[in-house]
Formats: C-alpha cells, structure tokens, sequence
C-alpha cells in the first residue's frame, strides 16, 4: 500500500507549477499534503491564482482512493492529477457560488 508521503511526492512533481486553463484562468500549485490515502485519499493543495494564496481540501473515496490503495502506477498517477487539476479548476470557478465549493477551500492571503 502506498503511503501518504509516497503519494504527496508523487503527486507533488506531477502537479507542482503553473497549471493552465487553455488561455483562461491560470493557477499555480505550490504545496501537495496528503494526511490519508485509505479508506479516502485525502489531499490539501496550496495554490496561487489571481495573486491570493489558498488552500483547497479534496476528498477522493470509492474509486479515485483505490487509485493509491496498492502500487501507486504512472497510470493513476497522471489519471489523479489530470482529476485534481480539474477539480482546482472547477472549485475557482464554483467558490463564490456554490456552498459546497465555498466549504472546501480556504483564503490563507
């Protein structure tokens, strides 16, 4: 089983950096913790957009936590990250609209 700091390096070098919206909204991902990855992968993403810093909490169950309940693969690797990166995305666009959005980050400046 892989374990929380297996998994936040990993994921870690495949989001760490500037991530872009196709010429939209860009964000750039500056910290993956990982304080559980079984029975849920729970992450805490630090990210810069539009000159604040905030912390989003993902909470992945069922399938997205089974993806790093065994051998973490390169495979679920880049399936994971391309889920995160839509998720921060979506959360920007939703937080001042949806409650639930709103709930799972934090403005931190």
């Amino acid at each position: 089983m892989a374990t929380p700091e297996h998994v936040r390096e990993a994921l870690t070098q495949k989001l760490s950096g500037l991530q872009s919206e196709g010429g939209g909204t860009s964000l750039e991902v500056l910290e993956v913790q990982v304080p559980a990855v079984f029975p849920a992968l729970l992450l805490k993403v630090q990210i810069g957009v539009a000159g604040q810093l905030w912390e989003v909490s993902l909470d992945y169950q069922g399938h997205e936590a089974s993806l790093v309940s065994g051998d973490v693969s390169e495979d679920s690797l880049n399936y994971l990250g391309f889920l995160v990166r839509t998720h921060l995305f979506e959360w920007w666009h939703t937080k001042d609209k949806e409650k639930f959005s709103a709930r799972m980050g934090k403005r931190l400046a």
